[in-house]
């Protein structure tokens, strides 16, 4: 569906594989550190980074991972080419997709903020002048840059002592206006990645409102921002987590309403979250059926065992079922207009709901994927359990199972939503797309996948008894709809290309994916935790 421009840049991005997948070892290998004090004692809150992860960075502004989104000259399909290619970068990126994700999510914040004040007259917003426009205005061309030299990175500072889903009530951060008229945030940011960015967004409680404000990292220690530990976590060890005391730090009031207008973030967040665990089953897939062309037990190569052949096809089954998922979630969120199949509630849903369900199904595959290479994928020097390590946080960042599954029912129960997203998975099913309705109209009815497409309806109505639950069943519900979805991505992918290996994916999917939906009891539960 690319042009050939498309098609080559993304051909000569995957010959980088060994280039990039070195430069990820590297960082694994050295983490980055905090040094606190220089020589004579004085405090300098240094975060120190290896050269890998530098280096990474001025790639991924070279190769456009962020600008692809945000470039107005090109408009078809450029949110596939921009996903596929961090499909590609995700599990060889030394966790560099993460400020890339938060990068992409505050251009795309500033830039809605910029439109929408942009016939604001002077004296008539009490936000914007015009040094606030020429403030975001360059923020964003810095963060969409292709330059190295002039591109930044940004963090985005949520989690406080209390808690990180919950901002409304969590936030404890304050915001005061100093003689002089600049705005200064004191409070503590509890969990904040990649802290060697140049920006970030931030909220804090400012005039009674928990508002949004944008934050140029100070380039050295003046004070107003301490470093008070780097975070060690179970994986994504390359990237530089920390705590962040905040006494002081000049910022950005952008918007007052913070988390109405910080939800584009969030959902730019969960969509590379979507795409990372796709790209890290992806990578396990791959080395897994490369290993068992060249690994001998029993007299035979592991591909002609029979049984191993069963859990490779489940493998690469469930690699597609994510990276064709990620890839709808993508065109979704960028459409420009609503239509019949398409509300602005399917968009609010499926963010959350492909979310958990990427998350949980590569971190489940994953794991079983490591078996696939006996000793060797418990192995630290095979990178193997790395890989798994880092896929354990895509559950947690930008929202819990249970955090988005709460917010998911939510959702459903306003408005048409239910009705919206049940349509949209149908309608996907039989071929419908974002790119311009029904693609195959005229196709003629392809009976292998007729099966798939009645076990996806049944299970539909499944789900739909199930939304009329309590909040309780939310979580079997978000990853109902998750696999129906995915299941729904495979079988219009199948539509289209009528590749048998296609259509055998899509009806083993089907089969293996679509489990009935677990329903609990609430007396059942109260008795079992009481």
């Amino acid at each position: 569906v690319c042009d050939r421009d498309t098609q080559d840049d993304l051909e000569q991005f995957g010959a980088r594989y060994k280039e990039l997948s070195a430069l990820a070892s590297t960082c694994e290998l050295y983490p980055p550190k905090l040094q606190k004090l220089d020589g004579w004692g004085g405090q300098v809150d240094n975060v120190i980074t290896c050269g890998a992860w530098q280096t990474l960075h001025r790639i991924a502004s070279k190769e456009g991972l962020v600008a692809i989104g945000h470039d107005l000259s090109v408009t078809a399909l450029k949110e596939v080419w921009q996903s596929t290619k961090l499909t590609l970068f995700g599990a060889v990126s030394g966790m560099v997709s993460c400020p890339l994700a938060m990068t992409d999510g505050a251009a795309t914040t500033l830039t809605r903020l910029r439109d929408q004040h942009a016939h604001c007259k002077t004296g008539e917003c009490d936000i914007c002048n015009d040094s606030w426009r020429t403030t975001v205005s360059d923020a964003i061309s810095k963060l969409t840059s292709r330059d190295p030299d002039n591109f930044w990175t940004s963090g985005q500072w949520m989690t406080e002592r209390a808690g990180g889903s919950d901002v409304s009530t969590a936030t404890e951060t304050r915001a005061f206006q100093d003689a002089s008229g600049v705005v200064r945030l004191y409070g503590n940011k509890f969990y904040t990645s990649a802290i060697d960015c140049r920006v970030a967004l931030t909220l804090a409680r400012y005039n009674d409102k928990l508002a949004l404000f944008l934050v140029h990292v100070p380039h050295e220690y003046d004070g107003t921002l301490y470093v008070k530990k780097l975070k060690e976590k179970l994986g994504t060890r390359q990237l530089p987590t920390a705590e962040l005391e905040l006494d002081g730090v000049p910022a950005l009031l952008l918007a007052e309403r913070g988390v109405a207008n910080i939800v584009p973030m969030l959902q730019v967040t969960r969509l590379y979250n979507s795409i990372m665990a796709a790209s890290y089953l992806r990578h396990i897939c791959m080395q897994a059926r490369s290993y068992a062309q060249t690994r001998s037990a029993f007299g035979a190569t592991l591909e002609n065992l029979p049984l191993h052949r069963t859990t490779l096809a489940k493998l690469e089954t469930c690699s597609r079922a994510l990276v064709l998922q990620s890839l709808d979630l993508a065109l979704v969120q960028n459409a420009k207009e609503e239509t019949p199949s398409l509300s602005s509630n399917v968009g609010r849903v499926l963010s959350a709901v492909v979310k958990i369900h990427t998350a949980h199904v590569a971190v489940n595959a994953i794991r079983e994927g490591l078996e696939c290479f006996g000793g060797a994928g418990y192995m630290e020097d095979t990178g193997l359990p790395g890989i798994f390590r880092d896929a354990c946080v895509l559950p947690v960042w930008e929202g819990t199972t249970d955090v988005l599954s709460a917010e998911t029912m939510r959702a459903l129960s306003r408005g048409s939503a239910q009705v919206d997203m049940l349509r949209y998975i149908r309608e996907l099913g039989l071929g419908w797309c974002v790119l311009g309705g029904y693609q195959y109209e005229e196709l003629e009815p392809y009976p292998q996948l007729e099966v798939a497409v009645e076990e996806l309806n049944l299970y539909l109505s499944q789900v739909e008894l199930a939304m009329a639950r309590s909040e309780h069943a939310g979580r079997s519900v978000a990853l109902a709809l998750g696999a129906a979805h995915s299941a729904a991505s495979l079988i219009s992918f199948a539509r289209y290309t009528r590749d048998p290996s296609d259509v055998a994916a899509a009806t083993l999917w089907c089969r293996i994916a679509l489990v009935p939906i677990v329903q609990l009891d609430l007396a059942d539960i109260r008795s079992i935790l009481s």
